[in-house]
């Protein structure tokens, strides 16, 4: 441990030398091939949402109350360029929150951990320029994040990254990624560490957990308006300690151990210049412990463009998502796992609304939705989405099937060509799969400059 700090305030004494020498973000040492770059970003948000409904046993509150918070977020990276296909890049993040409302147990108090979120060697054109390797901490980002997006749920969006190794292998219009995945509960290399759990399904109260694994991942556009997408994934989370609320310091093991093989498809066809589709199906199967468990996705979206005015095209689509729910009259659990996919996905909202299930843990859901994308100008669009969310098993505390109305809107704006941000708005209206009935809500603001 105390040669891993050693390196990285080493590296962190570099970086803060070459930025003092750089000029226009960059260094290239005369009469040498090394070169260094470096940039960063601060982003400011504000957040406000209450009545956010959860699947717990009766009375079925809402989640957590009223919360109004502020977050700010930090980062800096710099990249060394040992050739044209050589690079080692770092990337360096500070999050700090200050609430006005709510529960401050998930405060970030300045300056909080200093964390690494990127700290990986590239390593391109290997074998005749056939294959790219990727060693270390970095993003996996794959189709719309389905199933491979964030590696830190519980952080929500500070990180997203994965302790992986990635093996792409480039053949003519295929591209098989070969992936290692390795996340532990905490971070070793954070700086000013809070011992904060990263990857548990329970929040505060779970520790311990790693979540590895591993498959390949198929991107191929021979068919030029087929573009399909293929993937095999394997994933184990471990067994983890569960501190039990009043004693925090008699955690007990809490037989967890799922191994999980997750197999499917994504089609992304243009039907004309203006129709164009996206279908993703998976199924799920494995074993925790004696238990059988088994799940499959959904998700398919049909859009169509239009001429608004002259130099303006807006989109309208029809989407249906749906994720199998765990069956409570059978032994087996038949729920879908999102693998790495416990981000806000459809909803920044409704992501909160698993937080009883598993923290972000996306399952149990059928939504028909429409949607609509209207960009103003290059500088300025809106989404919306409306759906109806259901539950395919009545497993909630309330009577029905029905989870309710979900509606968002999201304008995005570009101030100029460092400062964009943007405003996002949602709220769900609850069924009787619930027995609270106040329209939940979430306002957030954001401001992002990059340097």
């Amino acid at each position: 441990m105390h040669k891993l700090r050693a390196i990285v305030l080493v590296f962190l004494f570099c970086l803060l030398t070459a930025s003092v020498f750089a000029e226009g973000g960059a260094v290239v040492p005369p009469e040498e091939s090394n070169s260094f770059d470096w940039g960063g970003d601060i982003r400011l948000r504000g957040v406000n949402f209450d009545n956010i409904p959860i699947n717990t046993p009766p009375p079925g509150l809402a989640r957590g109350g009223k919360n109004v918070f502020f977050r700010g977020r930090t980062r800096i990276w710099g990249e060394l360029a040992f050739s044209d296909d050589a690079h080692f890049q770092a990337r360096l993040v500070n999050e700090f929150r200050s609430y006005e409302e709510g529960s401050g147990s998930n405060s970030y108090d300045f300056p909080d951990e200093y964390v690494f979120d990127h700290l990986y060697f590239d390593f391109k054109n290997l074998l005749d320029e056939k294959l790219d390797l990727r060693i270390g901490r970095q993003d996996l980002i794959y189709g719309t994040g389905k199933v491979i997006l964030d590696g830190n749920p519980l952080d929500g969006s500070r990180t997203i990254y994965f302790n992986a190794i990635k093996a792409s292998l480039k053949l003519d219009s295929t591209v098989v990624d070969i992936l290692g995945i390795y996340n532990e509960a905490e971070d070793d290399l954070a700086i000013n560490s809070q011992d904060r759990d990263l990857v548990g399904l329970l929040g505060k109260y779970a520790t311990d957990m790693v979540e590895s694994g591993g498959g390949i991942y198929v991107k191929n556009k021979s068919i030029e308006k087929m573009p399909l997408e293929a993937y095999y994934l394997f994933k184990n989370e471990s067994d983890y300690k569960f501190n039990i609320p009043g004693a925090p310091d008699n955690p007990q093991v809490f037989p967890h151990d799922l191994d999980l093989h997750t197999l499917g498809f994504r089609l992304m066809p243009k039907f004309t210049e203006s129709l164009s589709g996206n279908l993703e199906v998976a199924g799920q199967t494995g074993e925790r412990g004696s238990q059988d468990v088994d799940g499959w996705m959904v998700d398919a979206k049909l859009s169509y463009k239009f001429p608004v005015c002259e130099k303006v095209s807006a989109s309208a689509s029809v989407g249906f998502y749906h994720l199998s729910g765990d069956d409570p009259d059978t032994a087996d659990d038949e729920g879908w796992n999102p693998l790495w996919s416990r981000w806000p996905q459809y909803s920044e909202l409704y992501v909160y609304g698993f937080d009883a299930d598993g923290a972000g843990r996306w399952s149990n859901v059928t939504m028909p939705y429409l949607g609509l994308d209207v960009p103003f100008s290059p500088k300025a669009s809106l989404s919306l989405i409306g759906g109806w969310m259901m539950a395919p098993e009545e497993n909630g505390p309330g009577s029905g099937d029905q989870r309710g109305f979900l509606g968002t809107a999201w304008f995005k704006f570009k101030l100029n060509d460092t400062w964009s941000g943007h405003l996002l708005a949602e709220i769900v209206d609850p069924g009787d799969y619930y027995v609270v009935d106040d329209t939940a809500h979430f306002v957030r603001i954001e401001f992002m400059t990059k340097f």
